[in-house]
């Protein structure tokens, strides 16, 4: 029953959070929002020298150490010599949940935050803030918060995972009814999390297909005992790279690609709708390191900052940067991707949630 309490903690941290954020004691660097709306010609220069004063970075993050969050951190310090990031990783709804616990306790540690979900629960609690950057200009509005408070780091597309030792390729699903095969039965792995795993993609296919067909394929599916895991989904991506599962269902494709490129036995299937997701990037409300973190953004959405997230097999949100692996994305890859709404997905994950527990736990 870990699914459940851990949305429900979650949700309850976000109310009390915003109900304590007008009595906020914080104390915040000085002139954080002038520079995070900062615009002007001497905006660069500014950044940089306040920067060189404060030396550190705090990056909460959901994005694989060694695929994208070191390579990243590490680029920019060689960008910036004077910046010292640090890294936490976590899932979405886990750094959310430890930004507004720090909040509640009136501990301002992190800079910067990522990930699915994150920027979206953790605007309700005015735990991060509106930022501006000349490297959005790039960007096609769709893929921008109109209010400002997150930018698309990168792009997600879930698909199925398997072991190419265990799946030959006749036997790989091409559909989602292919994941009803007899065969397949209590062999198939997913995660718990709300933002990325089984709860969403539920959803994913309740928005595809409407209640009453997807809701009829849903009780199929339950009858294969799927298996769950309560952790992130590279977690169970290590699982069908080990063999303890042949399958796993809702797993990032960049990270499949990533693993394959490294010598693991896997390989990836889209199945349509896939689920897609932009990873959005945010600025904390009180930054301790406000003009180190402006960089830090700048950094990331920039096309430098972007071909490291190439580079790492990762799917840039930058319009003028290519995957590595074309066919991650849906134009060269010829799937079709459905993408979810981060503001629906918080209000509907609770309700999703219930659901996959209902049936699947």
């Amino acid at each position: 029953m870990m699914l459940r309490r851990n949305v429900t903690s979650v949700c309850a941290l976000v109310l009390t959070a915003s109900a304590l954020a007008g009595c906020s004691t914080a104390k915040a660097a000085e002139g954080s929002e002038e520079i995070a709306l900062a615009s002007g010609a001497d905006r660069q220069q500014m950044l940089e020298e306040g920067a060189a004063d404060e030396g550190k970075l705090m990056w909460y993050t959901t994005t694989i150490p060694d695929q994208l969050a070191n390579p990243l951190a590490e680029a920019f310090e060689e960008k910036y010599p004077f910046a010292d990031v640090e890294i936490y990783r976590a899932n979405s709804t886990d750094v959310a949940s430890k930004v507004i616990k720090e909040y509640q306790a009136g501990s301002h540690f992190v800079d910067v935050v990522d990930g699915t979900g994150t920027a979206t629960m953790l605007e309700s609690t005015d735990a991060i803030q509106p930022f501006t950057s000349p490297e959005l200009d790039a960007y096609p509005d769709s893929a921008k918060d109109p209010e400002g408070f997150s930018a698309p780091q990168l792009m997600y597309f879930m698909a199925v995972a398997y072991n190419t030792d265990m799946v030959s390729p006749d036997d790989v699903p091409q559909t989602y009814e292919d994941l009803l095969d007899p065969k397949w039965k209590g062999r198939m792995s997913w995660s718990t999390s709300p933002t990325s795993g089984g709860p969403l993609f539920l959803g994913n296919l309740m928005e595809a297909w409407g209640e009453d067909r997807a809701m009829d394929y849903f009780d199929d599916l339950a009858a294969q005992q799927m298996q769950n895991v309560d952790a992130s989904g590279r977690a169970v991506l290590d699982r069908v790279i080990s063999g303890q599962v042949p399958i796993g269902v809702q797993l990032f494709n960049d990270q499949i690609v990533d693993a394959a490129s490294k010598g693991a036995p896997v390989d990836w299937a889209p199945l349509n709708p896939v689920t897609a997701q932009y990873s959005r990037v945010a600025l904390a409300k009180y930054p301790p390191h406000p003009h180190t973190a402006m960089l830090f953004l700048d950094f990331i959405l920039s096309e430098e900052g972007q071909e490291i997230i190439r580079d790492g097999n990762g799917i840039p949100a930058h319009p003028e940067v290519d995957a590595l692996t074309p066919e991650l994305k849906p134009e060269q890859g010829g799937f079709e991707a459905q993408f979810t709404d981060p503001e629906q997905v918080m209000k509907q994950t609770n309700e999703w949630a219930d659901l996959y527990e209902e049936m699947f736990m």
